[in-house]
């Protein structure tokens, strides 16, 4: 993250320092405010220099809370202001009151590249806060997802930023590392899954089973007899019982055929 924050100090006093002397500032005052955050800021109380800008964007948008992290904030405060309040946010690592505060710059064609250039700090700082979880003993299932996802969408800030803006070097240099550290946390994850998740065993072969001998003469029940050779009047006995059996189901099947018969026709 060094060389993340070291691009936010050069690019936030640039523009702390052009905000200064605003060409029409619609109170008195707001260049006397601004200063103080640039100094704040320089001396790294982050915090001041934070309730400086959000006091002025209060007071010039008319609608910002500053007691709070989670606000909506006004459309028609100045965009130097938004913008340096949101990089002040992220020196305090506050990514996602950075974001709420850019939010509206995005499609400003003014304003959209730096606009995108806090959206890709802003996710840098949330991948290295998944990475960060994903390495505790305890981690959550999707913390290597979210770490993922995260970086992913730094790069896709970085890239847009780069898009609309080719001569900015410090956007290049941004969008060169986190291609790179997209690369590093991928890896990352990859050595973090288990032996199985990284390659299924294959299942063992089911043993060979011998064929299955078909019955021949299914209708034919054939009762378990013992292994001994039967006497002639068991063996008589057996055959009677068989016949019996074959007319039984011979009968029934006759019942059955004479039952499903359609009108008219005979029974043969």
């Amino acid at each position: 993250m060094k060389w993340l924050c070291m691009i936010v100090v050069t690019m936030t006093v640039a523009l702390l320092m052009a905000a200064q002397d605003p060409p029409a500032p619609k109170k008195a005052g707001t260049s006397d405010l601004v200063a103080k955050a640039v100094s704040d800021y320089r001396a790294g109380r982050y915090e001041t220099a934070l309730a400086s800008l959000l006091s002025e964007l209060a007071r010039v948008g008319g609608d910002v809370d500053v007691r709070s992290s989670d606000v909506q904030w006004s459309e028609q405060a100045a965009p130097e202001l938004r913008l340096n309040a949101s990089l002040c946010a992220l020196r305090l690592l506050r990514s996602r009151d950075a974001e709420e505060l850019i939010a509206p710059l995005v499609d400003d064609l003014q304003w959209s590249s730096q606009a995108a250039f806090v959206l890709g700090m802003a996710s840098s700082q949330h991948a290295e806060r998944a990475v960060k979880a994903a390495n505790l003993a305890d981690a959550e299932p999707m913390a290597w997802i979210m770490a993922v996802r995260a970086i992913q969408g730094a790069e896709m800030q970085f890239r847009r930023c780069v898009e609309i803006n080719p001569g900015w070097q410090e956007a290049v240099r941004n969008f060169e590392r986190t291609i790179r550290r997209r690369a590093e946390i991928e890896a990352a994850r990859e050595a973090a899954k288990t032996p199985d998740a990284k390659k299924e065993k294959a299942p063992k072969p089911e043993p060979e089973q011998p064929p299955k001998v078909l019955d021949q003469s299914p209708d034919v029940l054939i009762p378990e007899v013992a292994g001994e050779q039967l006497t002639a009047r068991e063996l008589a006995e057996l055959q009677k019982r068989v016949r019996i059996q074959q007319r039984q189901k011979l009968t029934g099947r006759q019942q059955r055929n004479r039952n499903g018969a359609v009108a008219g026709e005979h029974d043969w």
